[in-house]
Parts: structure tokens; C-alpha cells; sequence
């Protein structure tokens, strides 16, 4: 079971409230709570596409999109391509 990972969820975490912990976190990293856990996702993902033959519904599913069009769009967006070019460009580096 994956936990949340929202902007309330993280600030609570560190003892802040949301708009504290959103003005720290983008002037520490110079991005958005939102953004950046987007960007984990999208890296665990691709790195799950690359080095298995999982569905890529349970990928979206274990690296904590909603469905897999969320995940299809934020890979759009980070990688100008659809997770399945991704894993054909992987080729037969997917083990499993």
C-alpha cells in the first residue's frame, strides 16, 4: 500500500503547514512538492519499464500514479514520449 505523498501530508511530516512547507521546499529546490514527487515517480517508473516486463498498468500502479493514463501524461510531459516508447527503447535490457 503506497502512502500519500500530497502537500498537506509532507508539510504535516515536518511540522509546518502547506503554504510554510511549499515556500521552503521551492526555495531549497526551486521546484514544487507536487513537481518533485511527479519527478520521482516518473524515474521509478522508467526505470521499471527499462528492466522489466511488468504491465505497464502495475508499473503506474507500484511507482504511485492513479491510473495509467496519469502516468502516460506525466511521461509526456517530462519525456516528450509514452511510456511504451520508453520500454522499446529498452529492448531487451527488460529482465523480468
Amino acid at each position: 500500500m503506497r502512502e500519500s505523498l500530497s502537500t498537506e501530508d509532507l508539510a504535516r511530516a515536518a511540522c509546518l503547514s502547506p503554504r510554510q512547507f511549499t515556500r521552503l521546499f521551492r526555495s531549497q529546490t526551486g521546484t514544487t512538492p507536487a513537481k518533485a514527487v511527479e519527478a520521482l515517480r516518473i524515474e521509478a517508473a522508467k526505470l521499471m519499464l527499462e528492466q522489466s516486463r511488468l504491465p505497464i498498468e502495475v508499473v503506474a500502479q507500484v511507482s504511485g500514479f492513479a491510473n495509467r493514463e496519469r502516468m502516460r501524461q506525466a511521461f509526456i510531459r517530462a519525456h516528450g514520449e509514452v511510456p511504451r516508447a520508453i520500454r522499446n527503447e529498452a529492448g531487451s535490457l527488460a529482465m523480468l
